[in-house]
């Protein structure tokens, strides 16, 4: 559970050069933070990190996937060509040379959940083991496009 420091209006002081009341404590440009009146400003700011830790708490992040498998898989189903493309480049790699330069291609293709699968551990051996119907799978996606 993450906290954050709520505002009160002692929290405030005078800025003559501005005009406004600021918060001491926070200078990001986040409602409340500067503000004619500091109780408003203080209500203001402690809703606007209320909704901001409610979205955050609520967003959704996908779990880290360590087996390529899984990488081919979704790029089966959910990715677009460039992603298909660059996965089946990693099937075909013919070294670990060209499979280094690729994996760091798909770095910029591939969310981020997948970085396991096939760059921060030994995949030589895992890509090896994709089924051969995934792989041809993947290939008649990439050639219908």
């Amino acid at each position: 559970m993450s906290l954050f420091r709520t505002a009160s209006a002692k929290d405030y002081s005078f800025n003559p050069e501005s005009g406004f009341w600021e918060l001491s404590f926070d200078s990001r440009p986040v409602r409340g933070t500067r503000c004619d009146d500091p109780e408003l400003g203080a209500i203001q700011y402690n809703e606007a990190r209320a909704n901001f830790k409610a979205k955050v708490k609520d967003s959704v992040k996908p779990a880290h996937v360590h087996e390529f498998v899984e990488l081919v898989k979704w790029a089966i189903d959910s990715g677009d060509l460039a992603q298909r493309k660059i996965v089946l480049e990693m099937l075909q790699a013919k070294s670990s040379d060209d499979y280094s330069e690729i994996k760091g291609r798909a770095l910029r293709i591939i969310p981020s959940h997948f970085d396991f699968a096939y760059y921060w551990t030994d995949k030589k051996a895992q890509r090896f083991r994709v089924p051969v119907e995934l792989r041809q799978e993947l290939i008649a996606l990439i050639q219908e496009s």
